[in-house]
């Protein structure tokens, strides 16, 4: 199985398909092993190379119990070294959720890696805006509910039986450790970078999500109709064929073949 080390920790990664490098982030809870039970894996494979990893904590991943290895410049580090394990320099990135959050970091503060951008079921707002949900799901973990966790989140995938059993505490601190994360809601206006928003429309960060990508003009937003939070990812046929044609139009606007 592929590892790639960064700031001394390993990192499992997976790539699948050709073409132009796409980098995928999952979410708090999920793992590489999602995007493929999901259906996003074969569906952006036929025109891209994707680059999918489990991030720190999750997974296969390492699991340090030190909240500094959680924190946003950190978990950049980890997306660079993963794209660049996986032989690209320049890509587009698909984050969801929390790795959403880790996309939009990537966005202002290493611009001239990415070339296109998606971003689902997160706003730019600064992470304490639901920061009451983050600390009763990291008490819930320190109570090592781990299961019962992943039941609440609709997280029961089935790949996750293949997965090694989480680690509660590298889990909670992986929330924890962008807790005062101030976003970019105030920057976003001024992205200069072709960019895609999609959300569920049950999910409860839907407005935030909307009035945020309505700031800027090189921001499509898609609404993900009868689906709650974790629903836009489950429903890669929702979503996942407009973020195709997304990938297509950047590919176009750059004047390279499209798949």
């Amino acid at each position: 199985m592929p590892y790639v080390t960064s700031s001394g920790r390993r990192l499992y990664y997976e790539v699948a398909g050709e073409g132009f490098p796409l980098l995928m982030h999952h979410g708090f809870a999920q793992s590489a092993q999602s995007w493929a039970d999901a259906g996003w894996v074969d569906l952006l494979a036929a025109r891209s190379r994707v680059i999918s990893f489990d991030m720190l904590g999750h997974g296969r991943s390492d699991a340090p119990h030190d909240i500094e290895a959680y924190r946003m410049d950190e978990r950049l580090m980890d997306v660079l070294a993963v794209a660049e394990a996986g032989g690209a320099r320049r890509f587009d990135m698909l984050g969801f959720s929390l790795g959403g959050r880790v996309a939009l970091g990537m966005a202002f503060q290493q611009p001239n890696r990415l070339r296109g951008l998606v971003v689902g079921g997160m706003h730019a707002r600064a992470t304490n805006l639901t920061a009451d949900s983050m600390k009763k799901r990291t008490a819930t973990l320190r109570k090592g509910s781990v299961r019962a966790l992943r039941r609440a989140m609709g997280l029961n995938g089935a790949g996750s039986t293949n997965l090694p059993d989480p680690d509660p505490e590298a889990l909670a601190l992986s929330d924890e450790g962008l807790l005062n994360w101030p976003g970019v809601a105030e920057d976003l206006p001024a992205l200069d970078l072709p960019t895609l928003m999609f959300v569920g429309q049950h999910d409860r960060m839907q407005p935030w999500v909307e009035e945020d990508a309505g700031t800027n003009p090189n921001v499509d937003y898609v609404c993900c109709p009868d689906v709650n939070h974790i629903g836009a990812f489950d429903r890669s046929d929702l979503a996942g064929p407009l973020v195709v044609d997304f990938l297509s139009r950047v590919s176009s606007a750059n004047g390279e073949a499209t798949a």
